[in-house]
């Protein structure tokens, strides 16, 4: 069996423990079972930050255990942290707004050094910190399963990362093409673990709201006509769809949601740390030289000039988000964030 297909075939069991209509594709006595089926739908059903890097790693120009495919493995790792990470800081700010929760000076002092500038061993943090703060004060995760996944055994998966992508993804040190191999086979192996091991996102739809509309018959209850963009798909022309509910998110987000049938219901707005621009509309020159319609995720905090950094998931150029229509929410958005997780001297050294 090829690398990738003991990578796919580890994930996709996991998959369908939550996606069960899917193990129809398991069937290996069909004739029409292909592997390369299975790869589609992983890359498919996970949240779109986590899915489009699957889907480049498993790409036949990935075939190759070189260090393009390295690359591609730190870059999928990071990406898949990266998400959790921004899932979890926007629970506890939701809860700490809503709740009387102490958050500790230890967490605060750290947090404005860690999350000004993002990084992989930063992401790492922001997972152990928060998931033990949630832990001590009885927190529910949004998604519920972290609540068991997140443990010790799981936090030592993700420290293997920082060092291996500290030494070699930035070429501090040179390897033969046989240790190249070798890493590429140990590195996929742990990759498929945890992604094996976070597999219950595939249960939470990642949604784009592009429009709200109040509609309100004569006697009858107001309700909200929602056009969503469901944001795990195996290219980047997502789904589109409409949600008709009682109450309303928020414009101009992107959501993650417990099911797109009650998406009003349960969800968490994780803008201002991943956005959407497909909806925006590119009515300048400038807007279609410098800002790409694309999902993007915040990477860095500008604090001299007061600007805002994100890296897209699929455009490479790096762009201006103050062009966005609604870049000062953004803004306001992250210093909410920053004043309810930093110490007020921190941030005025920062």
């Amino acid at each position: 069996m090829s690398i990738n297909e003991t990578f796919i075939k580890k994930v996709f069991e996991r998959v369908v423990e939550y996606k069960p209509r899917l193990a129809a594709f398991m069937d290996e006595d069909d004739d029409m079972f292909d592997v390369r089926e299975l790869a589609n739908n992983i890359s498919k059903t996970y949240p779109w930050p986590i899915g489009v890097e699957i889907r480049r790693l498993l790409s036949g120009n990935m075939e190759d255990l070189n260090r393009g495919r390295i690359d591609q493995i730190f870059k999928t790792i990071e990406r898949t942290m990266q998400f959790l990470s921004y899932v979890l800081v926007i629970q506890l700010l939701e809860h700490k707004l809503k709740n009387d929760l102490e958050i500790p000076d230890s967490f605060k002092k750290e947090f404005t050094r860690r999350f000004t500038t993002t990084t992989m061993g930063n992401f790492v943090w922001l997972i152990r910190s928060i998931s033990d703060i949630m832990v001590k004060n009885d927190i529910t995760p949004f998604m519920e399963e972290m609540t068991d996944i997140f443990n010790k055994k799981f936090m030592g998966k993700l420290d293997f990362w920082t060092p291996q992508r500290n030494e070699l993804g930035h070429y501090q040190i040179n390897l033969s093409d046989e240790e190249i191999e070798v890493r590429c086979h140990e590195y996929m192996d742990l990759l498929g673990d945890i992604l094996a091991d976070i597999a219950f996102v595939v249960k939470y739809p990642l949604v784009t709201i592009t429009e709200i509309q109040l509609i309100k018959p004569k006697r009858e209850d107001v309700h909200y006509l929602h056009n969503m963009l469901i944001l795990n798909s195996a290219s980047s022309s997502f789904i589109g769809k409409d949600g008709d509910f009682n109450q309303f998110t928020d414009t101009h987000s992107v959501i993650l949601v417990k099911s797109i049938k009650n998406a009003a219901d349960a969800f968490l707005n994780l803008s201002p740390l991943i956005i959407d621009t497909h909806s925006e509309k590119m009515e300048s020159r400038e807007k279609l030289t410098k800002l790409k319609k694309d999902v993007y995720l915040y990477s860095k905090w500008e604090l001299k000039k007061g600007v805002l950094h994100y890296i897209g998931t699929e455009a490479t150029e790096k762009p201006d988000m103050r062009l966005v229509s609604f870049y000062d929410n953004l803004v306001k958005e992250y210093k909410e964030i920053m004043s309810v997780f930093s110490l007020e001297e921190e941030l005025q050294n920062g």
